[in-house]
């Protein structure tokens, strides 16, 4: 078990604050208030084994499925660490994650000690999810696909035809297709479904961190056939053993409020992503798949006289000069791009894609 961090979120845990942070994927802290807890929030101990019974029944009914195929856990993080130790079972297990992709989805395959291959959604596909390339891909050792749905980083859209024929090709081969639905929150409400439904071998991941707001609080869930979700379930015990009950109660009070949390920040990630597709068609070095949701795009640069662009200096140079932050593509697996980050303030956002355009022109 070589690796030891993802590089991604280690460097983005050392960079300095800057004011006009288009980096992150989130929005902004959602307040107390907003949340509305009660007295009995704030209790530290209480039943939660297994989960907490009435965030159970919250998660059970907002996806149509029972209490036993579900799993609480810490973040989305926390959620695909338990999916990666139960779905592999020895070094040398294959996976295939996307590409572009995000960056500690393989670190953890690799810390797990499997082998990594990739396919790949093509830009000029609009980032689509491909079964054929995953079949393809297939080795009688592949015990984990892996998706994002909203994508990290460009935030498509998968269709349900996409990821149904992915989970009947991970359900012919015996082998788990993961889809983490971090970012698939901002649909929800809108009727977008989720991927749990399409196959006994769909595992998915999501949490409060993104759309809610709630990234300190790091509640997050597992869904699963039963069978997988108690494979799951015995190994928190290696793990944090038990969630932390204030956590799970607090959970539950944002699962209730889910449609006024969301929807209070859905007008202002909608007007900041359409600013954004503005800004991009008024620069011809740049493009971009329009994201129909959320909170990330990820934007590609072309260099002037058919040169590469340096991204990462780019990204170097808005920091130390503009005070703006992005994350360069490279840890995405594409250095000619970047991902920008729509969840803030529209001042915010609005001042920071001006100074990446007089960048750019510079």
């Amino acid at each position: 078990m070589a690796v030891r961090e993802s590089t991604y979120l280690s460097w983005l845990k050392a960079l300095a604050p800057v004011r006009y942070d288009l980096a992150g994927s989130g929005v902004r802290a959602c307040p107390l208030e907003l949340l509305g807890p009660e007295s009995g929030d704030w209790t530290l101990s209480g039943e939660n084994t297994f989960g907490w019974p009435p965030l159970l029944e919250r998660l059970a009914a907002r996806y149509g499925v029972a209490t036993t195929q579900i799993v609480p856990a810490l973040a989305t993080s926390g959620a695909n660490h338990l999916v990666y130790a139960a779905a592999l079972s020895e070094p040398g297990d294959h996976v295939l994650v996307e590409r572009p992709g995000y960056e500690p989805l393989i670190a953890l395959a690799q810390y797990h000690g499997a082998i990594v291959d990739r396919f790949d959604r093509r830009p000029e596909d609009g980032y689509r999810l491909d079964p054929d390339a995953v079949r393809r891909a297939l080795t009688p050792r592949t015990r984990l696909i892996v998706v994002t749905n909203l994508h990290n980083p460009t935030g498509a859209l998968a269709s349900s035809a996409e990821l149904g024929a992915i989970a009947a090709i991970a359900e012919a081969h015996g082998c788990r297709l993961l889809v983490d639905e971090v970012f698939r929150e901002w649909l929800h409400d809108r009727g977008e479904p989720s991927a749990i439904g399409l196959s006994p071998a769909v595992v998915t991941t999501c949490s409060l961190t993104k759309a809610y707001g709630l990234d300190h609080l790091r509640g997050g869930w597992i869904i699963a056939d039963a069978t997988f979700a108690d494979r799951v379930r015995r190994l928190v015990g290696l793990f944090h053993n038990t969630m932390p009950y204030v956590i799970e109660r607090l959970m539950a009070r944002a699962l209730d409020r889910a449609q006024v949390i969301v929807g209070d920040l859905t007008p202002l990630v909608d007007r900041n992503r359409a600013a954004a597709a503005r800004w991009i068609a008024s620069h011809e070095q740049l493009s971009w798949v329009a994201p129909p949701a959320g909170t990330v795009g990820f934007v590609r640069v072309r260099g002037r006289n058919g040169a590469a662009a340096d991204v990462d200096a780019m990204a170097e140079r808005l920091r130390a000069r503009d005070d703006t932050g992005i994350v360069p593509g490279r840890f995405f697996d594409d250095p000619g791009a970047f991902r920008v980050g729509l969840g803030g303030p529209a001042d915010i956002v609005d001042e920071g894609l001006r100074r990446i355009g007089a960048a750019l022109a510079h």
